[in-house]
């Protein structure tokens, strides 16, 4: 009886900790921001009302700490309560340039999706989405978001790209809008579009396709490396050829080795001469006798004739040293019923 009391008591401290957490604002900033998804769909109604953003809350306060850019954010909202909307959207996007905050990005998102501007509200929240989490925020929850981005996302084409390589930069209409893989999907006015996908190293993918409002289609696109050879379609029967051009003009020989051995001994002779050479003219300037200045001339002499004979030694050998072999080119066409190409292998040594 005492454990079973135990255990009750426990179970109902976690289930009070778990309630307190549940109606805590800070503990919901915690969890990451997910953007709507067909797995995750969000209703919202046809026709989304979205309220003004209250910037007098403690939270207000707390999240946009630098006071200019609070103050550009009141006479953004004051703007757009006077009808003015342009000029509105104008101080929102100054707001935003002033402080990159994910909170004045969302405030330009939702006036933008206030005004209309559902195309530019939806790649606003989409930027949010993807390099903030909800923990860097505190002016809008999370279900505020999902609602305002499915909102959007009604009134424009919703495309899901599915690429094989990172890093590839997608331009919808010539304009670029955005890296693959930070966005999985991007959005784009209903209608007629093309996207071309842009890698280094690899071929440019270009797509045609059309799409309606609230559609999503999935889009997927395989990239290609710069490769030499290009495969062309020929309507003849199959054909393999193959063709080896080697453009070498002289047989095959083993080349001299005594050249390089004698360019080895005459480098040993010039090194040796060389020193004899020094040696001698040092010591016949120090020598205390006439005869002790003399054989060091002697050696200076022969130092100078041995250095002289190794270096044309030297030449001899380098200019006698077999030539490399020239190039070895293999071209090789390949024909087919359906398809052929051009292979080159070129061999140098």
């Amino acid at each position: 009886m005492k454990h079973l009391l135990l255990a009750s008591t426990v179970l109902l401290a976690v289930s009070a900790s778990s309630l307190a957490l549940a109606d805590d604002p800070s503990r919901a900033m915690a969890e990451p921001l997910v953007a709507p998804s067909p797995a995750r769909p969000v209703k919202v109604p046809e026709n989304l009302v979205i309220p003004y953003t209250n910037y007098n809350t403690d939270r207000a306060l707390v999240s946009l700490f630098h006071s200019a850019t609070r103050k550009r954010l009141q006479e953004a909202q004051a703007l757009e309560k006077a009808g003015k909307t342009q000029e509105a959207l104008e101080k929102y996007q100054d707001a935003h340039a002033h402080h990159g905050l994910p909170d004045t990005q969302l405030e330009l998102g939702f006036a933008q999706a206030r005004a209309g501007l559902f195309l530019p509200c939806a790649r606003s929240i989409q930027a949010v989405v993807a390099f903030w989490a909800l923990r860097d925020y505190a002016l809008h929850s999370l279900e505020e978001v999902r609602a305002v981005q499915a909102y959007c996302a009604r009134h424009v084409g919703t495309i899901a790209l599915r690429i094989n390589i990172p890093g590839v930069r997608i331009n919808v209409d010539g304009e670029l809008v955005m890296d693959w893989p930070y966005n999985d999907e991007i959005y784009v006015e209903p209608g007629k579009h093309f996207i071309k996908a842009i890698a280094d190293g690899y071929y440019h993918n270009q797509t045609d396709f059309e799409i309606e409002a609230g559609e999503r289609k999935t889009l997927n696109i395989a990239m290609q490396h710069r490769i030499q050879s290009q495969y062309v379609a020929f309507p003849a029967a199959p054909l393999n050829i193959s063709i080896n051009a080697s453009l070498s003009t002289t047989t095959k020989v083993d080349p001299p080795t005594w050249p390089k051995s004698l360019m080895i001994a005459s480098g040993v002779g010039m090194a040796v001469g060389l020193g004899a050479l020094v040696t001698g003219l040092v010591f016949v300037n120090n020598a205390d006798s006439k005869s002790e200045a003399s054989t060091w001339t002697g050696v200076a002499a022969v130092g100078g004739i041995v250095s002289a004979m190794s270096l044309g030694g030297f030449l001899i050998g380098f200019a006698s040293r077999p030539e490399p072999p020239p190039p070895n080119v293999i071209i090789t066409p390949q024909f087919a019923k359906d398809g052929g190409g051009v292979h080159f292998t070129g061999v140098w040594k």
